[in-house]
């Protein structure tokens, strides 16, 4: 590839389309983006529900087979 001007990948300020000169949106989340309502309250109660420190699925398995005593 080559460009007119090396280094340059857009074209001069004056030569750029509408959608090119427009400024990038100031607030993005005003556009919607953000959870919508009780999802915070939500996600705290499926958090209060988990165990503090889960076993591991294969934990007892591993144990079984590398203990020394049977």
């Amino acid at each position: 590839m080559s460009a007119p001007n090396p280094g340059r990948q857009s074209p001069e300020p004056e030569q750029q389309t509408g959608a090119q000169q427009q400024a990038a949106q100031a607030a993005p989340n005003d556009l919607g983006g953000q959870p919508a309502q009780g999802t915070k309250q939500a996600n705290e109660d499926q958090k209060a529900n988990l165990s503090s420190n889960p076993t591991h699925p294969l934990e007892k398995h591993s144990e079984e087979t590398t203990s020394k005593t049977k």
